[in-house]
C-alpha cells in the first residue's frame, strides 16, 4: 500500500509538470501567432506607401509607437520592420513596438547609440521560418548575398540605401560591436577589417561613408553572433 501511495504521489507530480508545460507552450504559440499577426499588418501598411513619402510615414508612425527610431527593409524578404530604441538593450527583446509583452520581440537599435554615433547597431532575434533577423543566416550563402546587397533604413527624415559590405560570426563580447570611433579615419579603419573578415569577398566603397549599420542576430551558440553590416551613405 505504501508504495502505491508513492507511485500516485509521483505520478501526479509528472501530471502537474506536464500540465504546466503545456500551459507555457500553448501561451508561448499565443504569444508568436499574436506577434506575426501585428508584424503581418505593420508590413502590408509599410508596402502601400510611396518611397517619397515612407520618411514622413515614419514621422507619424513615431506617435503611435513612441520608441520607434527608424524602419528597416531589406528589398526582396520578409524584413520590412520597425526598430525601436529603448533606455536598455532588454526591453525589446520581449516587447512589441506596441509595448504588449511578446517573445517575438521587436528589432531595436543598441541604446549607447545616438545621432552623434558612427555605428549603429540593430538587434532581433533569430526567428523561426526566418522571422525577424531568422533570415540573417542566409548571408552566409555568397549567392544569397548576390541578391539582396543592400537592406534600406528609414528615418523621420531621410531615406538610405546602405550597401552591405561584410558578413561574418563574431563573439558578442567582440571588437566588431565597438561603437566609439575618434573619427572618419578610425571608423574606415574599422570597417576595412570588418570586411576583410567577411565571409566572402565583397567590393567595398567607403568614400561616402557616414556610418555604418550593423544588422545582428544569435547563431544558437552562446556567445557568437551573426552580423551583416553595411555602408550608411552621406546624405
Amino acid at each position: 500500500m505504501k508504495g502505491n501511495k508513492w507511485f500516485r504521489f509521483f505520478y501526479l507530480v509528472i501530471l502537474l509538470v506536464f500540465a504546466g508545460a503545456l500551459g507555457a507552450l500553448a501561451v508561448q504559440f499565443g504569444e508568436l501567432r499574436q506577434g506575426d499577426r501585428f508584424y503581418r499588418q505593420t508590413a502590408k501598411a509599410a508596402a502601400a506607401e510611396e518611397v517619397s513619402r515612407f520618411p514622413r510615414y515614419v514621422s507619424e508612425l513615431a506617435g503611435e509607437y513612441p520608441g520607434l527610431a527608424a524602419w528597416l527593409q531589406i528589398p526582396g524578404t520578409s524584413v520590412n520592420y520597425p526598430v525601436m530604441s529603448g533606455m536598455d538593450n532588454q526591453y525589446y527583446l520581449n516587447h512589441l513596438p506596441d509595448g504588449r509583452e511578446n517573445v517575438c520581440g521587436s528589432l531595436f537599435l543598441d541604446c549607447r547609440s545616438d545621432k552623434e554615433s558612427f555605428h549603429f547597431i540593430i538587434y532581433g532575434h533569430n526567428g523561426a521560418d526566418g522571422k525577424m533577423f531568422g533570415l540573417l543566416k542566409q548571408y552566409e550563402s555568397e549567392n544569397y548575398f548576390k541578391e539582396h546587397s543592400t537592406f534600406h533604413i528609414i528615418t523621420s527624415d531621410s531615406f538610405y540605401v546602405c550597401p552591405v559590405f561584410s558578413v561574418r560570426r563574431v563573439k558578442a563580447d567582440g571588437e566588431a560591436y565597438r561603437l566609439k570611433f575618434r573619427d572618419k579615419e578610425e571608423l574606415e579603419e574599422y570597417a576595412r577589417q570588418a570586411a576583410a573578415e567577411s565571409m566572402y569577398a565583397i567590393d567595398a566603397d567607403f568614400s561616402n561613408m557616414a556610418g555604418i549599420v550593423t544588422l545582428s542576430t544569435c547563431t544558437g551558440w552562446r556567445n557568437q553572433r551573426l552580423i551583416v553590416q553595411a555602408v550608411l551613405p552621406l546624405e
